[in-house]
């Protein structure tokens, strides 16, 4: 049966008896009989608080407690962590620490240190300008580096050293000087154990080197991107040069492609030192040899080899207006090499024999001669501008702008030869001797009969005639129309004054 429904109205006793025995069935609870402002009563109850075990509240307090510990504590190491960097940055950064640096780049290279804005970071040190200078006993003499900056390693940070993969600059100037014995080479002495500023690279974009007097250098390089090792795979220094422009006092300019030095000691080896004309990427110019910049009186000695390369870059364009083409070299003893004396006075000699490139020959004019033989044989204009382009060969010689060609030989079968040699003096002065030789043939067809009375006795197929060459490279003189005037005559034309030697050109007076 269901249970009775409790009544819905209660009188003030039954209301107050059942009150009580809740009390007396609950003997925890406790209540305060209260009476209301309207004189009615109620049971005021305190509100009871849960003691029940709740572990999994008591956990997450822990572990948030713990978390809370932890952050709090990274908190701490990133902030002395940035202290301690910031600290090390504003040392980084002062005198002091700029002091040790120099130091360190003094104590390396041994030379006088100039270091402008230098700053520095974990990870890089930048400085505006850097100036290296040498003693008069060192071949280097100056050094100037713009922009020059490095990725470095941590250690370097702490002052102890400079190290890292590379170092850069935007652009360097390097002198270089002759050596002058007796004196230091080192400004500092050099300190012990491993070099305090260690990188495995050097590299600069754009580098001119100069030697001699920076005002007035005897050769510079300009505009060529560098890069030094400090160590190859052979554990020698390593210079690689690429690109730029060559300027030698009284030579031809002459473009850099590409150079590979290795340093040794006091020697310089050149690995392969790559050259073209300037203006022409055709032909080509190689060096290789030793280069001692410490023997001052011992010569150093390139080998030279040229393929395709145009005569007018090695004997100038003065010569190379009068004779045109390109060259190869002949493989012949006690020639094609570049030479000079690092002293006071280094001027470089070249040797070369050389015969007409195959896709070339060499091309003559300018001289008087010619246009005067072009005449006898009836106009012909070939004799106006000759080219010889079979076998081709002679010598040259060159020292500052003294210029001989000499041993010339050239020939075109059936027409004409050339034997002798040209000699062009600082001065720009031209003289020499050149034997023209005409074929027999053509001296026999030639309407002017005057060329076979001129022209000397049949040898080696040709008819030949001897001149004198004076004026100069721009305004050649020779004497054909004198040995004309003379043969028309019947009288002796008068010898020639004495022709200079290369020797006499090249001798300091």
């Amino acid at each position: 049966m269901p249970a009775p429904s409790d009544p819905e109205k209660y009188s003030i006793d039954e209301m107050v008896d059942r009150l009580k025995n809740r009390q007396a069935q609950d003997p925890d609870h406790e209540g305060e009989l209260v009476t209301r402002s309207d004189g009615t009563q109620a049971i005021r109850v305190r509100k009871r608080k849960r003691r029940s075990h709740q572990p999994q509240k008591e956990e997450f307090k822990k572990n948030r407690r713990a978390r809370m510990i932890q952050v709090s504590g990274a908190l701490i190491l990133l902030l002395m962590a940035v202290f301690a960097a910031g600290s090390a940055i504003a040392y980084a950064n002062s005198a002091p620490f700029r002091q040790k640096i120099i130091g360190h780049i003094a104590a390396s290279s041994g030379a006088r240190v100039e270091l402008e804005q230098f700053r520095m970071n974990p990870t890089r040190a930048i400085a505006g300008r850097l100036l290296l200078t040498w003693p008069d006993g060192n071949a280097l003499r100056e050094f100037t580096a713009r922009s020059a900056g490095a990725a470095i390693s941590p250690s370097s940070f702490i002052g102890k050293s400079l190290t890292g993969e590379e170092a850069t600059c935007t652009d360097g100037i390097l002198t270089l000087g002759v050596p002058q014995a007796g004196q230091p080479t080192r400004a500092t002495p050099t300190g012990p154990g491993p070099l305090s500023v260690r990188f495995k690279r050097y590299a600069i974009p754009k580098l001119l080197v100069r030697i001699g007097d920076p005002a007035a250098p005897l050769v510079s390089l300009h505009d060529s991107e560098a890069s030094f090792q400090t160590a190859n795979a052979s554990g020698r220094a390593q210079l690689l040069l690429n690109r730029g422009n060559i300027r030698i006092s009284g030579w031809p300019n002459i473009q850099m492609d590409r150079a590979h030095l290795e340093f040794r000691g006091k020697e310089m080896d050149v690995v392969g030192m790559r050259l073209l004309h300037d203006g022409d990427n055709r032909g080509v110019f190689e060096l290789m040899g030793t280069v001692s910049p410490y023997a001052a009186d011992r010569p150093s000695t390139l080998a030279v080899r040229m393929e395709s390369f145009l005569l007018s870059g090695i004997a100038g364009p003065d010569l190379g207006r009068l004779i045109s083409g390109r060259i190869d070299t002949l493989s012949t003893v006690k020639s094609n090499y570049v030479s000079f004396t690092p002293g006071f006075v280094p001027a470089a000699k070249l040797d070369i024999s050389f015969r007409n490139s195959l896709s070339s020959g060499f091309e003559v004019q300018g001289f008087p001669f010619l246009s005067n033989l072009a005449r006898l044989m009836d106009n012909d204009a070939w004799f106006e501008r000759p080219v010889f382009d079979t076998d081709a060969t002679a010598m040259l010689r060159r020292a500052d702008s003294a210029v001989v060609i000499e041993e010339i030989n050239f020939e075109h079968k059936g027409r004409m030869a050339l034997r002798g040699n040209l000699m062009l003096s600082p001065d720009h002065r031209l003289s020499g001797t050149l034997d023209v030789g005409i074929a027999e043939a053509m001296v026999k067809a030639a309407p002017n009969r005057r060329l076979d009375a001129m022209a000397g006795p049949l040898k080696e197929g040709f008819r030949w005639i001897s001149l004198q060459i004076g004026g100069t490279a721009a305004a050649p003189t020779d004497n054909f129309l004198e040995i004309l005037d003379a043969t028309k005559l019947g009288v002796k034309p008068a010898p020639a004054s004495k022709i200079p030697t290369f020797e006499d050109l090249t001798t300091p007076e």
